[in-house]
């Protein structure tokens, strides 16, 4: 009895064995060939092989409907190859599964905000990338992109609003472009002629940062807008005080302001008090030298200008300035010479940069001594 409970043991045993081979032979040999053309497939996005990539996961898809990553990098190259609704297709079919898990579905919806964007419905795309928030509240990327796409749709309160939710989530601050993107809601007002609702707007981007320049310069532009010549020369100034680097770009209407109110004295004043903060800047003395010319003080404005050129002895802007009071002064000749010597400057090389790595050269040349590269297209610096 005992001989055959051990026989029937052994049988039983055997018959297991076999039973689990055949189980996982066959599991071997169902998910091998699925591993390995994912593998090819991700082997091919690699090397930017897309359309192998691309049939090779179609392939995967259509024996396995559950490999969710085969979908979404399907999706991805579609997008990638200029398929763009074909990859809207894939990603928002597969929002609808319901064997997804949350890190999936969040994967999937950036991927479908991108492939908005790239379709160029950016109302579209933030409407998905705020459905994210519904999924991960504090999901940095879609913040960031909803920040973004606020931005780029032009709606400033909302994009200053996410901005702000993204700063403060990196412990970080910007105010000055807190108060750029106040100066873009109250350009909305300005550019409608709303003028004063604009300035409103335009001086709360001031208390936001008093050092950004951009509100100053707007709100002289709202009172030239309204006629209010005075007003604007006093913002004008100040724009200067706060950006002397950059006030050249109000000299001509404030100058022109200036004559026409007939203040002079304060056009000079003007420059001067820039050139304390900047000295030896060549805008604001040139400007200045066409100040002194139109008074008619070409002396003044010959000294102003050649010292600017001894100092200055490349500058095509001092160089010009000087051709012009020579004009004035009816030398002609000396005209000529200065003018000829800016046509040596843009007609001979100085420095020239390779446009296929950036390496720079003080001399022409066929074969770049970095990258190799024969005959590479020369950029004059």
């Amino acid at each position: 009895m005992a001989t055959i409970e051990i026989v029937f043991a052994v049988g039983l045993l055997f018959f297991l064995v076999i039973i689990f081979g055949m189980i996982f032979g066959r599991r071997k040999t169902v998910t091998k060939p699925k591993s390995s053309l994912y593998t090819q497939a991700l082997n091919h996005i690699l090397q930017g092989e897309y359309e192998p990539a691309i049939k090779e996961l179609k392939a995967i898809i259509n024996k396995d409907t559950s490999h969710i990553d085969a979908y979404i990098k399907l999706g991805n190259l579609l997008r990638i190859t200029g398929k763009l609704k074909a990859a809207v297709k894939v990603h928002q079919g597969l929002l609808y599964r319901q064997d997804i898990d949350k890190t999936q579905k969040l994967d999937i919806m950036r991927n479908l905000v991108d492939d908005y964007v790239e379709l160029d419905e950016k109302g579209i795309a933030l409407s998905v990338a705020l459905t994210i928030l519904d999924v991960e509240k504090k999901n940095m990327w879609a913040l960031e992109r909803i920040w973004h796409l606020y931005r780029d749709l032009r709606k400033w309160t909302k994009a200053s609003e996410y901005m702000e939710m993204v700063l403060r989530f990196r412990k970080e601050s910007n105010k000055r472009l807190m108060a750029i993107y106040k100066v873009q809601e109250g350009l909305e007002k300005f550019e409608s002629g709303a003028n004063h609702d604009a300035r409103l707007v335009f001086r709360k981007a001031i208390k936001i940062d008093p050092a950004c320049e951009a509100p100053y310069y707007y709100m002289a532009e709202s009172y030239v807008k309204d006629r209010r010549e005075v007003d604007a020369v006093e913002w004008w100034v100040k724009f200067a005080e706060v950006a002397p680097d950059k006030a050249w770009l109000i000299f001509d209407p404030l100058q022109k302001v200036l004559f026409n109110l007939g203040n002079f004295g304060n056009i000079e004043n003007f420059y001067l008090n820039i050139l304390k903060r900047k000295p030896g800047d060549v805008r604001t003395i040139t400007a200045l030298a066409n100040f002194y010319e139109r008074k008619g003080d070409l002396q003044k404005a010959s000294e102003l200008v050649e010292d600017l050129i001894e100092t200055n002895p490349t500058s095509v802007i001092a160089k010009i300035a000087y051709c012009k009071l020579l004009v004035a002064q009816k030398r002609e000749q000396e005209v000529s010479d200065v003018l000829n010597d800016i046509l040596y400057k843009f007609g001979t090389i100085n420095q020239v940069r390779c446009t296929n790595c950036g390496h720079v050269v003080k001399d022409i040349l066929w074969i770049c001594p970095v990258c190799g590269k024969e005959d590479p297209i020369l950029d004059q610096l």
